[in-house]
């Protein structure tokens, strides 16, 4: 009997810990979770290449009429010529332009970055085209595709064309006439430019833009806007 108890007990004793060892290890054994992947659709030390085209115009449109214009007087070889502006622009010659350009960007923060932009224009009688380097604030919206940036740049803008009104009267006689003449610009400008847009990131290399930027060159006349769109290429 003294053994039948001693053998009950021990068996009861090895009952009860493999009891316990299994409630440890199903019911309260610890879960390990994996932390979340990052936010990488907009990093650091990443290089941007955006590929748009614009829509282009200037600051003063339309053309003037002769009357309004302050003519400057010459006597040109037995001519009295009367020179004037026949448009307010200086550079594109015409209220609309269509054109395209490219620049590329290394953002050494998520936020900031340097760049280089370059872009052509479809002025009158000749293609105006602009080189500039750029600085860009963007802000990535939380975990989200999308980051509103704004941007400024200088540089250099060449090109273009303007006409001139050339009111045309012999000596000795009463006739006149006015004619329109197109000159070629060939002097090199400095350009400003400041700008805002948004970009959305299709994948993590591919993304789409669009911006509004202004442009400011050497005298009022020359000012103009160009909305821009395109595709991002992101490494």
């Amino acid at each position: 009997m003294k053994r039948f108890a001693l053998t009950f007990t021990i068996l009861c004793a090895a009952c009860a810990l493999t009891w316990a060892g299994t409630d440890y290890s199903g019911k309260d054994k610890e879960v390990i979770q994996q932390a979340p992947a990052p936010c990488e659709w907009y990093r650091a030390h990443e290089w941007d290449f955006n590929f748009w085209g614009t829509y282009a115009f200037p600051a003063n449109t339309g053309n003037n009429h002769p009357e309004d214009i302050e003519h400057e007087r010459a006597e040109l070889t037995g001519k009295v010529v009367d020179l004037g502006h026949v448009s307010n622009d200086r550079f594109m010659g015409r209220d609309n332009v269509w054109g395209g350009g490219l620049d590329v960007k290394y953002f050494f923060s998520k936020y900031w970055g340097i760049g280089a932009e370059g872009f052509v224009l479809d002025t009158k009688h000749n293609i105006g085209g602009a080189g500039l380097g750029t600085f860009t604030f963007r802000y990535p919206i939380g975990c989200s595709r999308f980051a509103p940036y704004a941007f400024g740049g200088v540089g250099a803008l060449g090109g273009g064309s303007h006409s001139i009104r050339i009111f045309y009267e012999p000596k000795e006689q009463e006739s006149t006439e006015f004619q329109t003449r197109w000159i070629d610009n060939k002097h090199i400008e400095a350009i400003g430019q400041a700008g805002a847009g948004l970009e959305v990131r299709i994948t993590h290399h591919i993304g789409l833009m669009g911006d509004f930027a202004w442009n400011f060159v050497s005298g009022p006349d020359n000012d103009f806007g160009m909305a821009r769109f395109g595709v991002t290429l992101s490494y």
